[in-house]
């Protein structure tokens, strides 16, 4: 992200552009594009092409050598920069910036930079900038614009698309009069996005069973209890605990217990009903599992697939006998019209049902009343 003093620090950087845009005011068409479309030319060869420019409406040398500087400050920046005028169309752009647009400099020149945008955010600064446009008070409209940082999502002209933020400010062009100019500073997301992404699945999966953890599932219950009690939808909950699970490690090792473990987990996550639905590792050998817009029956018949799943579990491949087998209790709960005041009511009612059904002989299912 660029903050504020990194912004101000770029702007007076390049606040050079001010006698660069009282220039384009004088100058051909033609040779506009040419100083524009040659941003990596050397300073001495930029030097000798204008050296025969007089001052018949034209640029001094003094004026060449301030282009020239603005020029090389923009392509040497190690920031993805572009500058546009008013009506949004690219006036200036550096090799990093153009790389983001995924085009060439020549072709980018000239264009406007919305139509590289992905609505909604080609919508949102059309209107940004119309009526920045439509304002009234010419002395502050142009001081007073400052957008971002702000996420965006960018058409490249290869047809692909980048997450980049943008902070989007007006040059001091104003203070001698000509057309005002913003500066746009652009950063790549891509890999930070990337690397975002890869912590918060770390964050919120369990790194044994590979489903949700404990974090995940408070946050997922939580959501998921708002929207049954916001739009008046049935959500059920189903505590399992695998039966007999310290034995099971006392007699075959903690290596083949987690092996029975993520077993149980593949299960679990080959029986969920929809996307919405959850397994999670609830703690130690419980897990849990969120049945969202699902009555009793839905949730009972979920738990029964799932008994009858881990019974037929064989741990020959991890070279235990082939009568090994394991178990689980389940207890169920559902709320529906309001039953239970919260989510955390909901819990303890299926774990209640999970204390009958351990109680009563263990490898059974017990419904909450």
């Amino acid at each position: 992200m660029f903050t504020n003093d990194k912004l101000t620090e770029l702007n007076n950087t390049i606040s050079r552009v001010t006698k660069l845009t009282n220039s384009f005011a004088k100058f051909p068409g033609g040779t506009k594009k040419q100083i524009l479309n040659n941003v990596q030319i050397h300073e001495n060869t930029m030097l000798e092409n204008m050296a025969t420019a007089d001052n018949n409406g034209q640029m001094t040398a003094a004026e060449n050598v301030q282009i020239t500087t603005l020029l090389n400050v923009i392509g040497a920046i190690s920031e993805a920069i572009f500058v546009i005028n008013s009506a949004g169309v690219i006036e200036m752009i550096n090799p990093l910036a153009a790389k983001l647009f995924g085009a060439p400099n020549e072709m980018l020149i000239g264009q406007t930079w919305t139509d590289y945008l992905q609505s909604p955010f080609k919508d949102e600064y059309q209107s940004l900038f119309s009526l920045w446009n439509s304002a009234s008070d010419e002395a502050n409209k142009v001081t007073q614009f400052n957008h971002g940082p702000k996420e965006i999502i960018i058409n490249r002209a290869d047809s692909t698309l980048l997450e980049a933020d943008l902070s989007l400010s007006c040059l001091p062009s104003m203070q001698i009069g000509s057309e005002p100019l913003f500066i746009g500073i652009m950063h790549n997301l891509t890999t930070h996005k990337a690397e975002y992404n890869k912590l918060r699945h770390l964050a919120h999966t369990d790194k044994l069973t590979g489903l949700a953890n404990r974090h995940a599932f408070d946050d997922a219950l939580q959501t998921n209890w708002n929207d049954s009690i916001n739009h008046d939808q049935p959500l059920c909950l189903i505590i399992i605990d695998v039966d007999y699970f310290k034995m099971f490690n006392d007699q075959y090792g903690h290596v083949n217990g987690d092996k029975c473990l993520q077993k149980i987990a593949q299960v679990l996550a080959e029986v969920l009903p929809s996307n919405n639905a959850m397994a999670a590792r609830y703690g130690g050998e419980e897990f849990v599992v969120i049945l969202p817009n699902s009555n009793p029956l839905t949730a009972e018949y979920i738990a029964k697939n799932i008994q009858r799943r881990i019974n037929q579990l064989s741990f020959t491949d991890i070279g235990l006998p082939a009568q090994t087998k394991i178990s689980v209790s389940q207890g169920i709960a559902c709320e529906r019209s309001g039953q239970y005041r919260t989510p955390t009511a909901l819990v303890c009612a299926a774990d209640t049902a999970l204390y009958r059904a351990k109680s009563t002989g263990r490898n059974r299912i017990n419904m909450s009343s």
